[in-house]
């Protein structure tokens, strides 16, 4: 069961800095060469990087540890996690000012099979398709780990679970409420999340964005609903 304990191990929300170079912690990050429109990718790496939960994860080399030590006959590709955890631990460790993430770019497809090598691509589609393929690889080396458990228990096992570590990370859940205006009635709905959209552009700072993206909109015209309560 050792496995286990390194995949679900507890997260540092903050940063271990008997892991992080002093260097790296309080310098410029490491520079990303431009390849030909591959702008979005470089932009989407520094952001992963300088997540302090995921870096640390990545630091420690958990990923790589549990998936090797689980996979070896199974892994039929390359593991798109493992991918991210060698480029994070680079880019925080290698004493340079500029890099190119040749892994990462020659595994492009293995994110996102449409995208395209030199094309321009966007950033925030390009992030949804690494946190979607790392949180997918997590679900199937759980799975697997949970199937082998159960033939050396003789079939006896706990139930599949949907979380990962990236979805500790990066997952939520969104509430939205429709408020009747007429008698008061009040209609919850919750879907688990990965992000966020919200509109920068016209807003002045990242807390007005949110406030923005959260104030309540009175529905009029053809957007309105019919309450259940008083019809």
């Amino acid at each position: 069961m050792s496995s286990l304990l390194v995949a679900d191990s507890k997260l540092q929300m903050s940063w271990q800095t008997d892991l992080l170079l002093k260097k790296r912690k309080n310098g410029l990050p490491l520079g990303f060469k431009n390849l030909g429109n591959t702008c979005y990718l470089n932009a989407v790496l520094q952001c992963l990087t300088y997540t302090p939960p995921l870096a640390n994860f990545c630091l420690q080399l958990q990923h790589s540890a549990f998936c090797e030590s689980l996979a070896q006959q199974d892994k039929k590709s390359d593991c798109p996690f493992c991918l991210l955890e060698k480029r994070i631990v680079r880019s925080l460790s290698v004493d340079l000012t500029l890099d190119t993430p040749g892994k990462i770019i020659g595994g492009l497809k293995i994110f996102a099979e449409h995208f395209r090598l030199g094309r321009q691509e966007d950033a925030h589609e390009f992030l949804r398709y690494v946190i979607d393929a790392c949180h997918t690889t997590c679900l199937r080396l759980k799975k697997l780990q949970q199937q082998r458990h159960k033939l050396v228990s003789n079939g006896r096992g706990d139930g599949f679970s949907g979380s990962s570590v990236v979805k500790e990370i990066f997952g939520g859940a969104l509430q939205s409420q429709v408020k009747c205006l007429a008698c008061g009635n009040e209609s919850n709905k919750v879907d688990e999340i990965m992000d966020i959209s919200i509109d920068v552009l016209t807003s002045n700072s990242l807390k007005e964005a949110f406030q923005n993206f959260f104030k309540p909109e009175t529905l009029d015209g053809n957007n309105k609903y019919k309450c259940e309560s008083c019809k």
